[in-house]
């Protein structure tokens, strides 16, 4: 005799509760990743090939004399973050850790390209900061030991004598687009630039310091930090505001 299943078996209920749980806590999930950059909690909105509509740059200042000449210049990008107009909401860009590498010669460095939700953002927040060993950075300008590690290193000349500079300082920077906000939708790819002036971490009282001379150190490492201010649309990429 054939077996009839017993549709009142308690079994049976279970299975198909746990069943609709799974796909409803997955339903559910879903929702919050998918919004929760409008509501402010937080999570990382990643590259999406062929649908990427935001790409951040760096921009380098040129500049030096006969006493200073820098010939690398780089520092370890931590995370960047938009703001909206109303500041009440924001979105994690993943655009790191990795090491932005400034391009000496003026030009834009791309730091990285994403998925952005469509809406108007008026400043630009990032971080950096020394890798930690979860980072994935491997560059040993950065990395001596697990104790000694740096958030920006300098290489140039010195009154003709080479040098490099090491810094561990970490920068939190809040910066407001210059004119008006930045508006991203679904086309075109909008670009950003942050500029910053290298030389200018080693300028002093009218002149360049030695960045040989630990005195000099709190110097120069205020000197990043207040470096870090300008930030602006820059759909051409020639590091100048559109």
């Amino acid at each position: 005799m054939d077996k009839v299943q017993n549709t009142n078996n308690p079994r049976s209920y279970l299975k198909k509760f746990t069943s609709y749980f799974a796909f409803g806590s997955l339903y559910i999930l879903l929702i919050i990743f998918f919004t929760s950059c409008q509501d402010n909690q937080g999570d990382v909105i990643t590259s999406s090939a062929g649908e990427n509509n935001f790409s951040a740059g760096f921009y380098s200042s040129p500049g030096g004399d006969n006493s200073l000449q820098l010939t690398e210049a780089k520092f370890v990008l931590r995370k960047l973050v938009l703001e909206t107009e109303n500041s009440e909401n924001e979105c994690d860009v993943k655009l790191g850790p990795f090491i932005i590498q400034l391009d000496m010669t003026a030009k834009v460095v791309n730091a990285g390209i994403a998925k952005m939700p469509f809406g108007s953002y008026d400043e630009v927040k990032f971080q950096v900061h020394k890798p930690t060993p979860n980072d994935g950075i491997t560059d040993p300008d950065f990395i001596e030991s697990n104790s000694r590690r740096y958030s920006v290193v300098v290489r140039g000349y010195y009154n003709s004598v080479p040098f490099t500079y090491k810094s561990d300082l970490t920068v939190v920077k809040e910066i407001a687009f210059e004119g008006a906000p930045v508006s991203i939708g679904a086309v075109p790819l909008v670009y950003i630039t942050i500029r910053l002036e290298p030389y200018s971490w080693f300028w002093e009282n009218g002149v360049f310091i030695d960045p040989s001379i630990e005195g000099n150190k709190h110097i120069i490492d205020q000197n990043i930090k207040l470096s870090l201010r300008r930030a602006f649309r820059d759909m051409d990429q020639n590091g100048e505001p559109d």
